[in-house]
């Protein structure tokens, strides 16, 4: 018999993730990856001597990624669109309500660039890359 403990079972429901950009809630998500957040690069880099000695330099790079990923009908869409074109800075907070709870984000933001639109037989989604400049990804 296994030893396994299957007293906490994680369940995981993509309505309980919510976006809000500059106080707004995102809705109209693509199917899928609809929000990818990510550090711009690794934390510590490691160095290696000739002779074998170890030392880390810690990064103190506050950057980061957040990705969404939209259906070309929702809502939010054309305000998405004016945030980038204006090039306007804003807050941008990802919150999970599944377990582990998690807030990811910054209080300064920006649009690297406006989506490409495509067109065809099918809906197509939209991809707004979003640079955060003071990335912050905890547990609540």
């Amino acid at each position: 018999m296994s030893n396994v403990d299957i007293s906490h079972i994680g369940f995981y429901d993509a309505k309980k993730v919510t976006v809000t950009v500059d106080g707004t809630f995102i809705t109209g998500f693509g199917e899928n990856t609809f929000v990818n957040c990510e550090k711009e690069e690794e934390q510590t880099v490691t160095h290696v001597g000739a002779r074998g000695d170890v030392s880390l330099a810690y990064k103190n790079n506050p950057l980061g990624t957040v990705k969404l990923t939209l259906m070309s009908t929702s809502p939010q869409l054309k305000y998405l669109q004016q945030l980038a074109i204006e090039k306007k800075v804003f807050e941008i907070w990802v919150n999970t309500e599944n377990d582990p709870a998690e807030r990811i984000g910054g209080t300064k933001a920006v649009i690297k660039k406006v989506p490409a639109a495509a067109y065809g037989a099918e809906l197509e989604d939209r991809e707004f890359e979003i640079t955060v400049l003071d990335y912050q990804h905890e547990f609540v």
